[in-house]
């Protein structure tokens, strides 16, 4: 009998880029993945911080001058966004574009399969980074190969179709995948529920 699945699963555009990475600087990796990881949650407190404070004074705001707390929303939001390109960046994205989606994905919190140029062996371990939308969130997630076959059907440039089960993925990036993954589901109910 097939094994459930532990988390639910979508297909999705995200942007992502990998390389394989051997087992002997794995540790290493996710030892370095760790304190940046860190320092991130150190960086997001602040940021939650500021965000209650600011949104405590757009109550206000927005009671007598809704024009402008939607700006200032909106003003917020690009904020966040540019953070998350900035993270992206400094981790190996390129830092004078903003990410696109480049692959269409299926992603669950346990892991992600996708089309790729080349193959890859079954165990290999690969440093993947995603980026998810519209949220342009970053994460940055270790991951083993289970399985790289022909895709069918294929494109010349992808033809490998590559699946991985994650073996480190920051606790609060995998709670951010299950809640992405659920307002997606939503969204494809509601968009069936609409035709």
């Amino acid at each position: 009998m097939e094994e459930k699945r532990r988390f639910y699963r979508i297909d999705d555009s995200v942007s992502l880029s990998y390389k394989v990475i051997s087992e002997a600087d794995l540790d290493d990796a996710i030892a370095s993945s760790k304190v940046n990881s860190g320092r991130r949650h150190m960086l997001l407190s602040s940021l939650a911080e500021l965000d209650g404070r600011i949104n405590a004074l757009l109550i206000d705001i927005d009671d007598q001058l809704p024009e402008v707390a939607t700006v200032l929303k909106l003003l917020n939001r690009k904020i966040h966004i540019i953070g998350q390109m900035s993270e992206s960046a400094e981790s190996g994205g390129e830092e004078d574009v903003i990410p696109r989606p480049t692959h269409k994905i299926s992603l669950s919190a346990s892991g992600v399969s996708f089309h790729a140029p080349a193959s890859v062996r079954v165990h290999d371990c690969l440093e993947l980074s995603l980026t998810l939308f519209p949220e342009y969130y970053f994460i940055k997630a270790f991951a083993r190969v289970v399985s790289c076959r022909d895709a069918l059907p294929s494109t010349p440039d992808f033809n490998k179709l590559i699946a991985v089960d994650f073996i480190f993925l920051d606790d609060d990036d995998q709670d951010y995948i299950m809640s992405h993954v659920l307002k997606k589901q939503s969204e494809l109910l509601r968009e069936g529920k609409a035709d």
